[in-house]
């Protein structure tokens, strides 16, 4: 900017010279000089102020085109990591860290069971409200919430070697919708001419990552995961919706947790963990319990800590992990 306006601000350095000389005349000539003078410095000044406004308000647009560029592609992310948090923690996904307990009950079958300071309670004005999080609560309840993506290889592997898993998360895995999301956003040039190099780089990277963790699924979706005789204690679907068509049977079906009274059917409490659209469910093995077959922990607990890399390193450009939730109308934590 500055290189572009010091000849401006020469000329009206001369128009200054030149009206110091002209004051020190006479008659027609000095109000002629006056007159040139003041057109030379008046001007110039006119311009360069013009031109300093303009580009103030350039880089103030350019700046909010570059956060919101940012935020699609942190969006994009959130996705993603919900997807990877899902296979780290299989069925707990749906709590938040600390709120249930799993009971042992006999070998191989276990009660969930949800603390009373989690559950989702309602007050007299029909609000939702959880005890932990209120003010006057001292129950000791203290959630240790963990950042998947500080994760490195080792923990990852770890966990996939225990996780395990209800049928109804499995039976769909894919991550086609989130590889065609970042596809779109990479093929939108407004977006990533906006982006750094560094931010360019870390982007296609995941892009990579997340074809081979997808490919990889696609190919062993048969035997990646094995069906146990583990049996976990409540939760129940319901089919809400389904519909025939030509390629098989929707279906729109929910996850609940439910709590029934010890010695009966009476049901005590309910929350709705999750809702999606299967085709051709099998119904009979939504709530069986999968683990991970064991020949596939090294190269799936490769797959996943390379995708999380990403999302790790991309925290650490200019982006950081702040992201505007628009659908959810939350500001979220990436």
């Amino acid at each position: 900017m500055w290189l572009k306006a010091w000849p401006k601000l020469a000329v009206a350095v001369f128009g200054a010279i030149l009206y110091i000389f002209a004051v020190n005349l006479s008659g027609d000539i000095k109000e002629l000089l006056v007159d040139v003078a003041a057109a030379l410095i008046a001007i110039p000044i006119i311009v360069v102020t013009y031109e300093l406004w303009n580009d103030k308000s350039h880089k103030a647009l350019n700046e909010n085109v570059y956060r919101y560029a940012e935020n699609e592609m942190g969006q994009a992310m959130l996705e993603i990591k919900a997807q990877i948090k899902m296979l780290l923690e299989g069925y707990c996904v749906y709590f938040d860290a600390g709120d249930v307990v799993l009971k042992d009950s006999v070998q191989g079958n276990y009660i969930l069971q949800m603390r009373d300071e989690a559950k989702i309670l309602y007050d007299e004005d029909g609000m939702p409200y959880q005890r932990k999080y209120q003010a006057d609560y001292d129950g000791g309840f203290e959630a240790d919430e963990s950042d998947i993506e500080e994760y490195d290889i080792h923990t990852v592997f770890s966990i996939i070697t225990d996780v395990q898993y209800l049928g109804y998360q499995i039976c769909d895995i894919q991550f086609e919708d989130a590889i065609h999301r970042l596809d779109e956003l990479i093929k939108n040039s407004f977006i990533m001419e906006r982006m750094d190099d560094e931010e360019n780089s870390v982007i296609i990277h995941l892009l990579e990552a997340l074809k081979m963790l997808h490919s990889f699924v696609e190919l062993h979706r048969q035997d990646l995961f094995l069906r146990t005789d583990i049996t976990v204690q409540g939760f129940e679907w319901e089919l809400s919706k389904h519909q025939n068509v030509l390629s098989g049977t929707i279906g729109l079906y929910r996850l609940y947790y439910r709590e029934k009274e010890e010695g009966s059917e009476k049901l005590v409490y309910e929350q709705v963990l999750d809702e999606k659209i299967i085709i051709d469910a099998e119904e009979n093995n939504l709530l069986s319990v999968y683990i991970v077959n064991p020949d596939y922990y090294t190269i799936f607990s490769d797959l996943i800590n390379e995708v999380l890399s990403c999302i790790r390193d991309w925290r650490r450009t200019n982006a950081g992990f702040v992201v505007v939730d628009f659908d959810s109308a939350q500001i979220r934590r990436l």
